[in-house]
């Protein structure tokens, strides 16, 4: 006879479960205020705040404003040491030719035509007049999706 693998079985998730956890996290949480007003109970306004200074809020916002400036600045200055300072080289002017003594020309080349503009194809540079008693932006009633139906 062949076995049987084991199943495992995972619990659902249960809603009556999850109130009893919500339900025991919430006497936890009260339980920390109730400790901390005993704490501040009876105390003077600077005892007050010494307790609530010691807690390291104003600590840890210092540094975590001097890290976030101090990333800013170490990510800035890497890029701006790492580029290279070589300057292009000026752009020469290529030598000018020695003039030949005039002679006459032997053949006679076809100056080359001039590429046509892509431009054109696209009707970029071209003006469409319209009939100047209609307005372009009125609903003239012309439904473009009723092929469609």
């Amino acid at each position: 006879m062949k076995s049987k693998p084991t199943e495992t079985r995972t619990a659902m998730a249960s809603s009556k479960a999850d109130l009893r956890e919500l339900r025991d996290n919430s006497r936890a949480t009260v339980g920390e205020i109730q400790a901390f007003l005993r704490e501040l109970k009876g105390k003077s306004p600077q005892e007050m705040l010494g307790v609530v200074a010691q807690s390291g809020l104003f600590r840890s916002l210092v540094l975590s404003t001097g890290l976030v400036v101090g990333g800013i600045l170490l990510f800035t200055a890497i890029p701006y040491f790492m580029g290279s300072d070589e300057k292009p080289a000026p752009v020469s002017e290529p030598p000018t030719p020695v003039e030949a003594p005039l002679e006459t020309p032997k053949t006679v080349e076809p100056a080359a035509k001039p590429a046509p503009d892509p431009l054109s194809k696209l009707g970029v540079g071209e003006e469409l007049s319209a009939p100047p008693n209609t307005n372009p932006l009125e609903n003239k009633g012309d439904d473009f999706l009723k092929d469609l139906e």
